[in-house]
């Protein structure tokens, strides 16, 4: 009977700190959401509801930008958010793990930006931030596995070669 008890607590336990755990991490949709507008000037809070409604719905997720141009989602995973901001310009939104805690969360933000010329990734620009979207002017610490990802993603820039081959060209 003893035994039971203990078994039965301990499953409690493990079972409160998982559950405790994922309350802790932030969802990256509700980020979005927070996301102060001077972030990504094309989206305001406005059109970040709308691109996550037209996504609930199923339903093309595209807003007119506060650009006058068009926005277009693309992706929305639980750590993961593409917009294509214009013909140009894309925005990549990742919720990564940290492994030191940062503003209080082991979860920190990449925001990467690449701009693109010809369908060719001219330039990318990687900005971390807290959870509380705050700037942060060192790399985080990643786990391995998100360490891995960023490698990925970020490419270092291209552009001077694009402009070479394009006066080549001409």
């Amino acid at each position: 009977y003893m035994m039971t008890k203990k078994l039965i607590f301990a499953f409690w336990v493990i079972i409160l700190t998982f559950t405790t755990a994922r309350a802790d991490t932030p969802s990256l949709r509700q980020l979005f959401i927070e996301m102060p507008d001077s972030i990504i000037p094309y989206l305001s809070h406005n059109n970040r509801l709308d691109l996550l409604d037209f996504m609930d719905s199923n339903m093309k997720s595209e807003v007119t930008n506060d650009f006058g141009g068009k926005s277009v989602m693309t992706v929305l995973t639980e750590d993961s958010i593409s917009v294509q901001l214009n013909e140009l310009n894309k925005a990549k939104i990742l919720l990564l793990e940290s492994t030191l805690p940062v503003d209080s969360s082991n979860c920190v933000i990449a925001l990467i930006r690449t701009i693109y010329i010809d369908g060719e990734q001219v330039e990318t620009d990687l900005k971390y931030y807290s959870v509380k979207w705050r700037k942060l002017t060192e790399e985080p610490q990643l786990s391995p596995a998100h360490k891995e990802l960023m490698k990925r993603y970020v490419k270092p820039s291209n552009i001077i070669n694009f402009l070479i081959r394009r006066v080549n060209k001409d």
